[in-house]
């Protein structure tokens, strides 16, 4: 029969079969009076009352009870009208009767969503009423439609149609509330109040509600045919912008708030509906009206101008309507969606405009980049940060919009040395960057990431220095990646304090950076902290970024340790292989935590914890651990000649020397004799001569104990002469190298690792040429005899005759000197 059934039955689709249907929030509720009728009960203050006429739910009709003692008086306003509007459904009559008690008096006829009430004396004297409350509300509509037939059979006073919206509340006190007792009550929010217009009874009003929209309308008209009737709300101009909270509408066969109520005046209501509106008023571009717009009209063609936001404006219809806009760069075209306040309950309430403007070549980014007019190999439109190495120069970069129509901006920042390239297309916008890296010296190492306790890698890298300038410099590493989440970019340190003692330049720096780099950029400022030592031309750093948690350790290719034992490092898919490639020193040792699972047991100078499965020593390589730990195999490849030579050496581990082999440390010095004195076991990083028998002694030990080296103190010193160890290739100045069975003075020379040399610390008067070798109880080759030796010593045979000469003129045989058994040969 009606619209509205129309749409709540296209609503009811998506619920369960069967289900009631329930009218939308923005919505009159039963505004068809189709829900259930129910019997009427007037409200009166003291509680009293009477079954009437029916009323539709949601609605009350202003029957009356009469007199609250014996209800003499009752009258019926109100009635189901069958059929409605089209001949189908319900409507219903509100209509002026006399009182049935005293038919000089007039009821008038009203309905409404609050609750309606009257008062009068027992001789009908002193009558009031009207309306008090209403339903809870939220929209704003915009206005109140429904259909209407009227008649009257006598003077043809004017009906109304009253509504409004408004949140807070009234309260009056004192308020008559019913025929005969006139029972006092507080009524909150009575009609009169929320409208503020005048009221004859009632006592205090306490009033901190807002009016936000009315409609007050009177009609004398009579259709005897159904007739719409739209009825727009006025807005309160200074609570427009208040959200409601209430509402209440009110049909009156009378002229509500006049007293005076005629006899015989009718009118039929049916379909009470909301109108939220959802269209244009007006659309300007430019500050200049389109075109042939009109309200109903919903394409332009506006496709020789170029669009820009700021420049359209449009003006909706509808006090609570809403103009969305979403325009398509790559179609150029704009649409404008007005929906109406009511778009949450009803899909339908909107409108759609399209406005077609001239379509742009809009990409926003670049398409090509150059530097000094060689493409950047790797160029990608998707990819915002580049490096180069080299300093700036006016139209060294040459940036290439992707689209026609795109705009390019430039600069160039001399303090960070970032050339910035800003491509503009409509609202796609892009900045990209080139960093101007300074020249370095560079330096290779092999690198080790750890993130959160987990080994990401393990790769050949270089990072640059640059020459200091007034004792700085800055730290640059290129192409940071973290496995897993790839390119992260390049960290740049600045003006790195660069101190340089003995040789030895240490670095230390703690700075907040950005991480030049698409993926840097997005994790913002890091607090980074650079440790390093440059020494022999050769880089050892650490750098610290937190807060993600991330370790990066540079050591030099030749490194013989690389420390990951203070992480909790899980080597899943990251074998030992790819953490020795590109090392060169085949003593390295990697350290690793306790329990480290994914690593071959077997590895050689792998240590886990403190204990290694084997220690493998290639002589001629240098060694240096920095801590200590168990070996349960050695294996070292010198060879010891066993032909009585003395050898000299020193190792990381102390051992029992075994039989058939003397290891003796330096004990004494007897003018330009070292005498050295056996030792039953030998200490970690202790310089030591060996004569031995098994040239493969070493390699029987087992269960070693490795001492580190950083801090050691390889040296042994008596009275003024050092026997000095050394784990790395050197050049020594002015000091003893052992040759051919002396220690033989040198201006400069080089020592092995694993060897060792002599110097003279203390006062020894002019020093030898060359320290003969004593190693008592021990007899050795002629290699060990002394050049020294003259006939001003005493030489003794075996009989322990005295002989004469020196040793270099006696015959073959075993001679003692000094209480050291010498062979000639």
């Amino acid at each position: 029969m009606k619209k509205q059934l129309l749409t709540l039955a296209l609503l009811a689709v998506a619920g369960t079969a069967g289900a009631q249907t329930s009218t939308p929030a923005s919505q009159v509720p039963n505004g068809n009076f189709e829900g259930s009728w129910a019997a009427c009960k007037p409200w009166t203050g003291n509680g009293k009352t009477k079954e009437m006429n029916k009323q539709p739910e949601k609605w009350t009709v202003s029957n009356v009870i009469g007199y609250v003692s014996n209800f003499m008086g009752a009258t019926n306003v109100g009635e189901q009208q069958t059929p409605g509007r089209g001949e189908k459904g319900n409507a219903i009559k509100i209509y002026n009767a006399p009182n049935s008690a005293l038919s000089t008096k007039t009821v008038p006829g009203y309905m409404t969503l609050g609750t309606s009430w009257s008062t009068a004396n027992s001789l009908g004297l002193k009558a009031d009423g009207g309306t008090f409350g209403g339903i809870s509300f939220v929209n704003k509509p915009d206005a109140l439609r429904f259909y209407y037939k009227r008649s009257h059979s006598g003077k043809n006073t004017r009906s109304s149609v009253i509504a409004y919206l408004w949140n807070g509340s009234t309260s009056q006190e004192k308020v008559p509330s019913d025929i005969q007792a006139q029972t006092k009550v507080t009524m909150v929010d009575r009609d009169v109040n929320v409208l503020e217009k005048p009221y004859s009874q009632g006592g205090n009003v306490t009033n901190n509600a807002k009016l936000i929209a009315k409609i007050e309308y009177y009609t004398t008209e009579t259709p005897t045919e159904w007739t719409e009737c739209i009825i727009p709300f006025e807005y309160v101009k200074k609570n427009a912008a208040e959200t409601p909270a209430k509402f209440n509408i009110i049909f009156a066969a009378s002229d509500y708030f006049n007293s005076t109520v005629t006899q015989g005046v009718t009118m039929y209501i049916d379909d009470v509906d909301l109108v939220y509106y959802h269209a244009l008023s007006s659309a300007t571009y430019d500050g200049q009206a389109i075109p042939g717009f009109a309200e109903n009209t919903l394409s332009y063609d506006l496709s020789s101008q170029v669009y820009d936001e700021k420049k359209f404006d449009c003006t909706v219809k509808g006090i609570g309507a809403e103009a969305v806009k979403n325009y398509d760069e790559s179609t150029g075209l704009l649409t404008v969606t007005v929906n109406g306040n009511n778009i949450s309950d009803d899909a339908t309430s909107k409108t759609v405009y399209t406005f077609q403007f001239k379509k742009m070549d809009y990409t926003g980014v670049l398409s090509a980049l150059s530097v000094n007019g060689k493409d950047i190999e790797a160029f990608d439109e998707g990819r915002y940060h580049y490096t180069v190495v080299g300093d700036y120069t006016e139209g060294r970069v040459k940036a290439t919009a992707k689209g026609a129509d795109d705009a390019v901006a430039t600069n160039y920042d001399p303090a960070t040395r970032i050339y910035s390239i800003n491509v503009t297309g409509g609202s796609k916008v892009n900045n990209y960057y080139v960093k101007f890296a300074k020249t370095t010296t560079d330096y290779k190492g092999k690198m080790s990431i750890v993130m959160e306790g987990g080994l990401l890698s393990a790769a050949t890298s270089s990072v640059g220095i640059t020459a200091p300038v007034d004792g700085k410099a800055d730290f640059q590493l290129l192409g940071f990646e973290l496995q897993g989440m790839g390119l992260i970019g390049d960290i740049f340190v600045t003006d790195v304090p660069y101190t340089e003692k003995n040789g030895v330049v240490d670095l230390y720096k703690e700075q907040t950076i950005t991480i030049f780099g698409d993926m840097g950029a997005m994790l913002e400022e890091l607090p980074v902290v650079l440790k390093g030592t440059l020494k022999d031309g050769k880089l050892t750093a650490n750098i610290g970024i937190a807060p993600v948690d991330v370790t990066v350790d540079i050591v030099p290719l030749d490194a013989t340790s690389l420390d990951l034992s203070s992480n909790a490092v899980n080597l899943e898919g990251t074998p030992l292989a790819g953490m020795k490639a590109d090392m060169t020193n085949k003593n390295l040792t990697i350290f690793l935590p306790e329990a480290t699972e994914g690593v071959d047991a077997k590895e050689s100078n792998v240590v886990v914890g403190t204990t290694a499965s084997s220690l493998s020593l290639t002589d001629g390589n240098d060694w240096g651990v920095t801590k200590d730990f168990i070996a349960a195999a050695v294996s070292y490849d010198r060879v010891f000649k066993t032909d009585n030579y003395v050898q000299s050496f020193v190792l990381p581990f102390g051992f029992t020397v075994p039989e058939g082999t003397t290891v003796a440390e330096l004990s004494s010095v007897n003018g330009d004799n070292l005498v050295f004195k056996p030792v039953a076991t030998t200490e970690a990083n202790k310089p030591y001569l060996v004569v031995t028998t098994d040239a493969d002694f070493i390699n029987k030990l087992t269960n070693v104990q490795v001492k580190a080296t950083t801090g050691a103190d390889l040296t042994t010193t008596v009275s003024g002469v050092s026997h000095i160890g050394s784990y790395t290739a050197q050049n020594v100045a002015n000091a003893y190298g052992y040759a051919n069975g002396k220690f033989v003075k040198a201006t400069t020379g080089s020592v092995k690792p694993f060897r060792t040399y002599v110097k003279v610390t203390g006062s020894q008067g002019a020093a030898p040429m060359a320290f003969g070798v004593n190693i008592e109880g021990t007899v050795t080759g002629i290699n060990n005899a002394t050049t020294a030796a003259t006939a001003k010593e005493a030489i003794y045979n075996l009989q322990g005759v005295r002989v004469s000469g020196d040793l270099k003129h006696l015959t073959k045989g075993v001679y003692i000197v000094n209480g050291q058994k010498v062979v000639v040969k």
